[in-house]
């Protein structure tokens, strides 16, 4: 009991001291962790997994399509938008058809974004 009431109390304290590029490359990891998981629950026929995982990628790009700052990078986020509302679409078709593909490449697309962003995270933290 002792442990995992001191385990959410470290993530609790890590998510308050993070800056907001880590939790920014935080958010994009348990996304693809959850697209990932959301494909392996669909090959294994677990319907009830695979719905709450998409649910959890699904809520995680919507998290980040809200928090889009279009003063400082207007291209940059109209086409994350464009990219995250793509996603969204194909969560849907893997969701609706137990497809594991659309899941594997919203994986994909998010582990590319989260390279992108580590780069450009350790940019901004290192200056």
């Amino acid at each position: 009991m002792y442990g995992a009431v001191g385990a959410r109390r470290y993530k609790q304290v890590n998510v308050q001291t993070a800056s907001r590029g880590q939790i920014l490359l935080a958010l994009y990891e348990t996304a693809v962790r959850f697209a990932r998981q959301s494909a392996a629950s669909i090959r294994a026929g677990d319907v009830v997994a695979k719905g709450k995982e998409i649910q959890r990628v699904s809520a995680i790009i919507a998290e980040l399509a809200a928090t889009l700052d279009r003063r400082v990078a207007p291209e940059l986020c109209d086409t994350l938008e464009q990219l995250y509302f793509y996603m969204q679409e194909r969560l849907a078709v893997a969701n609706a058809n137990m497809d594991p593909q659309p899941a594997e490449e919203v994986a994909g697309l998010m582990s590319g974004l989260h390279e992108a962003w580590v780069k450009a995270v350790t940019e901004v933290e290192e200056s």
